[in-house]
């Protein structure tokens, strides 16, 4: 039975480190992304992005559809439309980017192009780099981000009660934790609706926003129960001070009555012996 429980901890120890480990490969990836984005949308404000000249080698056009209207609006009329990824030879390499820019390119048509590190962000002026969709990780980054997102908050807690000296997280801090994932959600929806409603870009370093508040929900929950928490240790070690000096004191007071007797006793004349 015991054999049995210490592999089942040693396997759980390993699951853990494997898990820390990967997390640890996604957070890292999303950091560079988020570095990637914002120096691209630098890149792109300064016009200090490299021109080069590009040769379309190969174009593909995929048929799109979708109904007319939106939720419950929904139209039974069909739109068409042809997504183009066009196949560009870049100084040597190939690439391939979706759209075709402000003209319709062909095989064998030049255009130019504006890069970043290698990476084409313009063709002809017109954008089309695909942001968080493009890149190292691309969806499969983004489709880890909640689960990145919650780790780092639940990370952000195991520190907060590492610093205040308490054993480790409990069920007194799960609902902190989980009242963080669940402003960081919020903040997800109002990040992917305010865009589309005001008509803006979404801004290039947003996965530290729902991370930033979701983890600030979380310490200013904490904040109150560590206080408390502390009042209860600062009474529960008064208490202990003050049984500790009536003890003291008792002791004192029964050795002071012991030796007080025993002097009495010592100094008192024995009854049988006649005087002298």
């Amino acid at each position: 039975m015991s054999d049995a429980l210490e592999g089942r901890s040693r396997r759980t120890r390993v699951v853990l480190v494997v898990f820390r480990l990967a997390m640890a490969v996604v957070i890292a990836l999303f950091a560079w992304r988020t570095y990637e984005e914002m120096a691209i949308a630098k890149a792109r404000s300064s016009g200090n992005l490299e021109r080069a000249d590009a040769t379309v080698v190969n174009r593909t056009e995929e048929r799109r559809e979708s109904l007319g209207g939106a939720g419950q609006d929904r139209t039974s009329e069909t739109f068409v439309w042809y997504e183009v990824t066009l196949e560009l030879r870049v100084n040597g390499e190939l690439q391939s980017v979706k759209g075709g820019g402000r003209r319709v390119l062909d095989v064998g048509d030049h255009a130019q192009v504006g890069l970043w590190h290698g990476h084409v962000i313009e063709l002809d002026g017109y954008y089309v780099w695909r942001g968080w969709h493009s890149g190292l990780g691309g969806n499969t980054l983004l489709a880890l981000y909640p689960l990145a997102m919650g780790y780092l908050i639940t990370l952000a807690v195991a520190v907060r009660i590492r610093m205040a000296r308490l054993g480790g997280i409990d069920e007194t801090f799960v609902f902190d934790i989980v009242l963080g994932i669940i402003v960081a959600w919020a903040t997800i929806a109002v990040l992917a609706l305010a865009p589309a409603v005001l008509g803006t870009d979404h801004l290039r370093f947003w996965p530290l926003i729902p991370v930033a508040t979701g983890t600030t929900a979380s310490m200013l929950l904490m904040r109150g129960q560590l206080r408390r928490m502390q009042l209860r240790r600062l009474r529960r070690r008064q208490r202990r001070a003050t049984r500790a000096g009536r003890r003291h004191r008792c002791r004192g007071r029964a050795r002071s009555a012991l030796s007080t007797v025993t002097e009495g006793v010592v100094s008192c004349p024995d009854p049988r012996r006649a005087p002298p």
